[in-house]
């Protein structure tokens, strides 16, 4: 079988490398990782720079299989040519669908991992041929949850191969399945809202092209980790302080009071020295 590839990531582009196959062209997408990787990955590649370039592209390419990974074009597959089309997603589908999963992942706790599916017109809908789970847990953040989905993703497209790309489950969306695509708003962080949300906001965008923020005084502030403190001596010091009220100002961090928690943001990026002890984070 000829193999096409389309996408922006590596992991699984690599994986079909290890497996042998005839790789006819990999047509990754312009100024992503993987136009940077590619000379040192496979020979013949494309580079592509729009929807209407891959299908031009793909119209004068024989192939067997189209393996997508990391493509952000809707392809109009009944329109194309009768080949089989798969594409590897980062989440346990038919939950998460939508460009940003893995931090979706982390901002609505829910499990992850990797689906293999065939393709159809619709997004991140079509028969399932295979998924690898990773089970949600308080421990990842939105960092480690992009690299385990990169070992997840090389995972699924194996045991496809290993099952000749035979799908064997239909997607049925669930009452609590999400669609996700990020958005600025879920960056925010408000200290009315609930600690866990909180928490979740800031795991999920902690990798250093992203950032949580709040602002105070019209400032703004980026965060980057978040802790509970636990500690008797700092529990009893906070007593006197009332709900929303910073304790301590330090090299990047702000420890605050909220919900009866002691909470540490740190990692910050902002002017730390406008944000006094004592006073309302709000």
């Amino acid at each position: 079988m000829k193999f096409v590839f389309v996408g922006n990531r590596k992991f699984v582009l690599q994986e079909m490398c290890a497996l042998k196959l005839d790789i006819i062209d990999a047509l990754v997408i312009k100024n992503t990782h993987l136009e940077k990787e590619i000379s040192d990955i496979v020979d013949k590649y494309s580079i592509i720079s729009n929807k209407k370039e891959l299908l031009n592209k793909l119209d004068n390419l024989e192939y067997d299989v189209l393996v997508s990974n990391g493509c952000p074009y809707i392809l109009p597959i009944s329109d194309m040519k009768k080949k089989l089309y798969i594409n590897i997603h980062p989440s346990l589908l038919p939950n998460l669908k939508g460009i940003d999963p893995v931090i979706g992942a982390i901002l609505y706790n829910k499990d992850s991992g990797a689906t293999c599916h065939l393709m159809n017109d619709e997004i991140d809908a079509g028969d399932i041929i295979s998924q690898v789970k990773i089970p949600k847990s308080e421990d990842l953040d939105v960092s480690l949850l992009y690299q385990l989905s990169f070992i997840a993703e090389k995972q699924v497209f194996r045991l496809a191969f290993d099952k000749n790309f035979v799908a064997n489950q239909k997607q049925i969306d669930g009452v609590d399945d999400i669609y996700y695509s990020r958005c600025e708003e879920d960056k925010q962080i408000d200290f009315n809202e609930s600690l866990g949300l909180m928490i979740n906001k800031v795991k999920a965008f902690n990798n250093k092209s992203q950032g949580a923020y709040f602002t105070y005084q019209g400032d703004t502030y980026k965060v980057y980790d978040i802790d509970i403190v636990n500690n008797k001596f700092v529990d009893q010091y906070a007593r006197s302080f009332k709900d929303q009220e910073v304790l301590f100002v330090y090299e990047d961090c702000v420890v605050v009071k909220k919900d009866n928690n002691i909470v540490k943001l740190s990692r910050i990026i902002g002017d730390l020295s406008k944000i006094k002890t004592k006073s309302s984070i709000i």
